[in-house]
């Protein structure tokens, strides 16, 4: 009951957040910066929904043969990963994005192996965006003086390196095997067992160079495509004086926060965080919800598209995945 409780309120924390901004800020301010809105932008953002499906399911095919698992075709993952849209953007933490999994089991496609490919998929996806965050804390660094500014930028920068040349380190055995004994080493003895267990999950992953430089193009072109699609929200909103770094940034930590349990489609977490960014230059707070508004737009548009395609595409009895 405890633990139910607990989990909870843990989902509670980011629709807190957005009431408590929403009794803070003007509504009429929010309704009148949505009608300044330039809604060919918004338009141009929502179409490119199709591309950023793609890429994805590319990337989740190139780390589902690296597993030996026999994929589909790109087009019927791409039905799969619309329905895991949905999924995950109805559930604290997108966990429901892991349901996916069974639209590809079969004797030859287990269950722990596919789940198992989502993970490293999601591992992709966090180092990218955690490389974009690190961008913007340095592009936000800007109001510091010339000494801070000058460490804060080459620390964000040798970490935001160090997280992207960790990727392919991490794909490829022998890299992997390496860095996993260190953590061994130093970790204590009583933490090693369940560590040794984590690790062995990498076991069956053994992707060679070439497909690892494929991996890593492919999680490159999943992040711009979404960088894109929110500068075109920025734009819509008018709001010239934030720099494209600081979109990236904003960008990459709301996708990181919003894969915690802590929120669904993460209202109240967004919020925080474009707050933060558009305080930072000089603009109010009712242009930070009524952009996060627009941002919710592609996440009603995630799941609307999603709910469709599940319904029309429903999860299939064990085997029956049509490779088409």
């Amino acid at each position: 009951m405890r633990k139910t409780l607990f989990r909870w309120a843990l989902r509670l924390i980011g629709p807190a957040l957005f009431v408590l901004f929403l009794m803070r800020t003007d509504v009429n301010a929010i309704v009148a910066s949505l009608r300044d809105v330039q809604w060919l932008p918004v338009a141009i953002s929502l179409g490119l929904m199709p591309f950023f499906i793609i890429v994805k399911a590319w990337r989740w095919r190139i780390i589902l043969l690296e597993l030996g698992l026999q994929p589909p075709s790109v087009w019927t993952l791409s039905r799969i990963y619309t329905v895991g849209l949905f999924l995950g953007g109805t559930t604290p933490g997108q966990s429901g994005d892991f349901v996916k999994a069974l639209y590809l089991r079969n004797t030859e496609r287990k269950m722990p192996s596919l789940l198992f490919s989502i993970f490293v998929e999601r591992l992709c996806d966090v180092a990218a965006m955690a490389v974009m965050a690190f961008i913007g804390i340095s592009a936000l660094a800007t109001s510091l003086d010339a000494q801070s500014r000058i460490t804060v930028q080459a620390t964000t920068t040798i970490v935001a390196i160090a997280i992207f040349v960790m990727l392919p380190v991490l794909l490829i055995r022998r890299s992997r095997d390496y860095v996993f004994l260190i953590g061994r080493k130093v970790l204590p003895q009583r933490f090693r067992q369940r560590y040794d267990g984590i690790t062995q999950q990498f076991y069956a992953l053994d992707v060679g160079f070439s497909p690892a430089v494929r991996l890593v193009v492919a999680t490159m072109g999943s992040a711009l495509s979404t960088a894109i699609r929110i500068w075109l929200l920025f734009v819509a909103m008018n709001v010239g004086r934030v720099t494209l770094s600081a979109i990236l940034g904003a960008t990459g930590q709301i996708s990181l926060l919003q894969a915690l349990p802590i929120s669904v489609s993460g209202i109240g977490i967004r919020d925080a965080v474009l707050v933060g960014l558009l305080r930072t230059y000089a603009y109010p707070d009712a242009y930070a919800l009524a952009l996060s508004g627009l941002f919710l737009l592609i996440n009603v548009q995630h799941i609307i598209v999603g709910f469709l395609f599940s319904l029309r595409y429903p999860i299939p009895s064990e085997g029956t995945v049509s490779d088409a």
